[in-house]
């Protein structure tokens, strides 16, 4: 599909999206719209650091390799009925969140929350994000500041992305669509933060970004696995999350040219914090009854649905 990149200003991106109020819901017309406008700040499983990182060069830096499980009685799947644009999203909408392969938790971001010096960032420092369906894919993502996200749009409808600080409650980037193959660079991830965008249109939709400092970071494969390097010698605090489950920390010695082994196993906070004020309407009264998918014990990984109440719930404990 042809894609149309929007490269005007965020000062543009406001503009167009405040001419679609005509399709927005009440809540989204009465609610912050704007870069620099906000929402009620909420409890954020990331914050900006104290001092800034500093690259280094790392002698005999060291792995973490580990896995994430999840132990308790899986998500449900919120199934909505859509009220407006089915022709696009359908009659009904189940938003993908979680890959489990047995008990094995695909897509949870893991890092360490203590470092602030150590090696270089990646070269990539582009990533995508993308309207299909009536839903963002992917779900949830790790990116560093200062990365450019390639917002896209593979519907033939309205979208008005938002972009929102957990931590801080503030609206840090509106990127709006009129038609699908459009694309729209956004940039202004300039601090370590948790971020939840929603859509104006279609306030199910949601979508969960980890903005880190540093380069010391992975995100779970399918099977559950993770491996960060690199490491200079030393213990850190390293966590891990994913936004339908919680969060869970532990620490870790890693040593000199070694691998050191780390083990989560998240069991589910309930209840969950909720979503932003921006995002009330996200179960309407048009929703049908939360579903639950249970996890299979092939190898293939099973997809789990929304769980009620998304956003990061409580600290966990470890067994």
């Amino acid at each position: 599909m042809l894609r149309r990149f929007v490269g005007f200003s965020i000062g543009c991106l406001v503009v167009l999206a405040c001419s679609h109020d005509d399709t927005a819901s009440a809540h989204s017309r009465n609610g912050p719209r704007a870069p620099g406008e906000g929402v009620a700040p909420r409890p954020a499983v990331i914050a900006p650091a104290a001092e800034p990182y500093k690259i280094v060069s790392v002698v005999s830096g060291g792995t973490i390799a580990g896995t994430v499980d999840f132990e308790g009685t899986a998500p449900v799947a919120e199934i909505v009925r859509p009220s407006t644009d089915q022709k696009v999203c359908g009659n009904s909408v189940v938003q993908k969140t979680i890959t489990l392969s047995g008990t094995r938790v695909g897509g949870a971001v893991v890092w360490l929350t203590d470092i602030r010096s150590g090696k270089g960032f990646p070269l990539e420092r582009r990533f995508d994000l993308t309207n299909d369906g009536c839903t963002l894919d992917p779900f949830v993502q790790v990116i560093s500041t200062n990365s450019t996200l390639n917002v896209g749009n593979d519907d033939r409808t309205l979208h008005t992305n938002r972009f929102i600080n957990v931590g801080s409650g503030e609206i840090v980037a509106v990127a709006p669509f009129n038609d699908d193959g459009e694309v729209v660079p956004v940039d202004r991830f300039k601090e370590a933060a948790e971020i939840e965008v929603v859509c104006e249109q279609h306030p199910w939709t949601h979508a969960w970004i980890a903005v880190l400092d540093h380069p010391y970071y992975a995100q779970t494969a399918a099977n559950g696995t993770f491996s960060i390097d690199g490491i200079p010698p030393g213990r850190y605090r390293i966590r891990a999350w994913h936004p339908s489950l919680g969060y869970m920390d532990d620490s870790v010695t890693v040593g000199a040219g070694l691998q050191a082994n780390v083990a989560f196993r998240i069991r589910r906070a309930t209840p969950a914090v909720p979503t932003s004020a921006a995002a009330d309407s996200a179960h309407p009264a048009s929703s049908t009854p939360a579903v639950p998918i249970l996890p299979t014990a092939s190898s293939t990984p099973t997809i789990l649905g929304a769980p009620t109440t998304t956003g990061p719930p409580p600290p966990l404990q470890r067994d």
